[in-house]
């Protein structure tokens, strides 16, 4: 009786959370935080989304929730809409949360890692790519100059032997 008592004080005391001025303050404020910068990107307003997890970052450093909040922002950085999307510098925020020992979203840090990673080198061959062809362009607007000033050149020769010629 007294071992089943213990089993049911036990199972039951793993399923009471702790009240919630009990527990850190980052625990506390980071639902809020995270549904605000949610929020904000799914308005599109990823700026106010970078800023909000750049403050609570900052407000309760080291903490679990302030390493959350760097996935979340490196996230954000590799999400196209975002118009200041920055590949190398969502590679950067991964590679601090892979850093740290303590992030939840290890698996799919690094799978995004990897795809930025993929997004860099693609861009990177486009950029190569349209600079190639630009100086194909450039080549082909050289020649179509050189030799419109060759005809040039030709025309004003025959019209100088025409004018040089003896009058009869």
């Amino acid at each position: 009786m007294l071992a089943a008592g213990i089993a049911l004080w036990a199972g039951a005391a793993g399923c009471i959370r702790k009240p919630a001025f009990l527990r850190p303050a980052a625990e506390r404020d980071w639902p809020a935080a995270y549904l605000a910068a949610q929020t904000a990107a799914d308005r599109g307003a990823y700026a106010e989304a970078d800023r909000t997890l750049a403050d609570f970052a900052s407000s309760h450093p080291g903490s679990a929730q302030a390493t959350e909040s760097g996935y979340w922002r490196a996230v954000y950085k590799l999400d196209p809409a975002n118009k200041d999307a920055s590949t190398r510098d969502a590679i950067a925020g991964l590679d601090r949360y892979l850093a740290a020992p303590d992030g939840t979203h290890r698996g799919e840090a690094t799978t995004l890692r990897r795809i930025a990673v993929q997004l860099q080198s693609l861009d990177r061959a486009l950029s190569a790519t349209k600079a190639d062809e630009g100086a194909a362009a450039r080549d082909e607007e050289v020649k179509k100059l050189r030799d419109e000033l060759q005809a040039t050149k030709e025309e004003l020769e025959r019209i100088k032997r025409r004018l040089a010629a003896p009058k009869p």
